[in-house]
């Protein structure tokens, strides 16, 4: 069966080629005959497509393929379906040729250079899959690129024709709109050799951060070819950046020694370069904490960098307390809480700062809104009380949080929560990674970020929970008592304001309903009681916030 969807692949990659070429003749000279041509063998590769994915899916259902036929196959699926919107591409080129009042208007846009990088595109496709070619798949990447230029040159033509008011306005926005279509086919192009990669590596990557790992293997002095490069996914996030362990395709990555694979971060340029600066600055501070930086490669045309850092073979502890090893978890929690208390400790400066919770809960507002619209728009009254609508109480709490400022600013991580620290059982180390958010401000903001990173896990088991709860006590009686050394006066006002937030903001990672119930209806519960705690006149100084509100139970 995999013989006959390779044959019939082959057959699908040809016809579309033709069609291409059919589509070149016919911009060239308008002639129906061959506009009907074009238009049934449109129809062949949309039967062609649906037969070659029924033969797919029936092999699937079968379930007589192993892990890499299934790869080919879903990737040969999704080359597929690409290869049949080119198709429709093509054809919608001669449909808009129909709007031409001038037959040769489109011959000073020389778009024979946008098919000649077409045609050579669509001749790579089926020889790249069937050799599992990676730098042929590459080369699909540059037709795509070379096709974008060729349009942006055409569209300041058009631009300026139309500016000027010479050339017929009808023709140029028809050329316009050929000329965006020819565009679109390197985009598909360019995710067909996305494709290829991904059958090939087993891993889904873009182009772009394929070629920023080649970069950066070479900025680390490491000269491994495309072809022969590994790479696996790690550490996923919701950061914005692809994170992933580089290295030789031939070995083990997770595995391997430190030396021979390096860790790899794609991503905003701005928030790569805060990280790479505020790792070199932990360096200093604590050499080893850290990921070493090897290479940071900068935004070139795109907005896009990369990094290369040290790959540390550990765990992170969220992975350890969901794999049922709270052992290892408590002991790394422990080592990763008094390492905070020693860097607040130095980095410890007399001037006031705030970490602006009530700021960072309305910034987060419409995506919890959307995701649990009927828990976050809940107002009313119950009996003579009136229940305030989200956006009111938090626009009260604003000026209540401005009167209760830390009197200290310290380094903090920034986004404490249990995926960025790493732990090493055997050799009892901690490892603090995603520090893009480092910088001097209120260290509340990593003890509150911590404590509900801890509560927000998906352990319902009765016995494991107690030790969540268990490990979230302990987190916040090292910071009560690390506030009392400092004689921080505003503490427990400050960490219900951090709690709340955490605990609003969490709705977003969290896919049960009812787990989400708790969290809204526990950080409504602080913010109100820190409201009436206020308008009663009370100073902050003498606010608490009962232990329990960290005594999560799910039954």
């Amino acid at each position: 069966m995999i013989t006959e969807i390779k044959g019939g692949f082959k057959i699908l990659a040809h016809e579309v080629l033709q069609a291409a070429i059919e589509a070149r003749d016919i911009l060239r000279v308008r002639d129906p005959s061959k506009s009907r041509v074009l238009y049934h063998r449109s129809a062949y590769i949309n039967t062609q497509v649906a037969l070659l994915q029924n033969q797919i899916m029936d092999l699937f259902l079968r379930k007589e393929s192993g892990y890499r036929d299934n790869l080919y196959l879903q990737g040969l699926s999704s080359i597929a379906s690409r290869l049949e919107r080119i198709s429709d591409i093509l054809l919608n080129l001669d449909r808009q040729a129909g709007y031409l009042t001038d037959k040769d208007f489109l011959q000073r846009f020389k778009l024979e250079e946008f098919f000649s990088e077409i045609l050579n595109g669509l001749g790579k496709i089926y020889p790249a899959m069937e050799r599992r070619d990676v730098s042929m798949a590459i080369r699909l990447g540059h037709v795509e690129e070379r096709l974008d230029a060729y349009y942006s040159d055409r569209f300041a033509k058009i631009n300026a024709y139309l500016k000027e008011g010479t050339g017929n306005t009808g023709d140029l926005v028809t050329s316009l709109m050929i000329i965006h279509y020819l565009e679109r086919v390197g985009d598909m192009i360019l995710e067909i050799g996305e494709k290829i990669i991904y059958v090939i590596m087993g891993e889904k990557i873009k182009l772009e951060q394929y070629k920023a790992v080649g970069a950066g293997l070479k900025a680390t002095g490491q000269h491994l070819e495309l072809g022969r490069m590994g790479f696996k996914s790690i550490w996923g996030g919701r950061s914005g950046c692809r994170i992933g362990v580089v290295g030789s395709a031939q070995k083990d990555l997770t595995t391997e020694s430190p030396a021979e694979t390096v860790l790899f971060k794609h991503g905003p340029a701005f928030k790569l370069t805060c990280e790479k600066e505020n790792l070199q600055l932990w360096t200093s501070l604590r050499p080893g904490l850290t990921p070493e930086v090897k290479a940071f490669i900068p935004a070139r045309a795109g907005s896009e960098a990369a990094l290369m850092l040290e790959y540390i073979p550990s765990r992170n502890l969220q992975a350890l307390f969901l794999e049922n090893a709270p052992d290892e978890a408590f002991n790394g929690l422990a080592i990763a809480v008094q390492t905070m208390g020693d860097i607040w400790k130095e980095t410890k400066k007399t001037k006031n700062s705030s970490a602006e919770f009530v700021r960072q809960a309305e910034n987060r507002f419409s995506e919890a809104q959307t995701i649990y619209p009927q828990l976050i728009k809940f107002y009313g009254s119950i009996g003579p009380m009136e229940i305030e609508p989200f956006p009111r109480l938090l626009g009260a709490l604003k000026e209540v949080e401005a009167k209760v400022p830390s009197n200290y600013s310290m380094l903090i991580h920034g986004d404490l929560n249990l995926s960025n620290i790493l732990y090493n059982p055997q050799t009892k180390e901690i490892y603090m990674v995603d520090l893009y958010r480092s910088r001097e401000n209120d260290y509340v903001q990593d003890v509150s970020v911590l404590l509900v990173s801890i509560l927000r896990l998906p352990i319902l088991d009765p016995k494991v929970r107690r030790r969540l709860i268990y490990a979230a006590n302990m987190v916040h009686d090292f910071a009560r008592k690390f506030s009392h050394q400092l004689e921080d006066h505003t503490f427990e006002a400050r960490l219900a304001f951090g709690l709340a937030r955490s605990f609003f903001t969490s709705t977003r990672f969290i896919m049960e309903e009812k787990m989400a119930a708790i969290f809204v209806a526990r950080a409504r519960y602080i913010w109100e009681k820190l409201f009436l705690f206020h308008d009663r006149g009370r100073p902050m100084e003498e606010f608490r916030l009962s232990k329990e509100i960290l005594n999560l139970k799910f039954h």
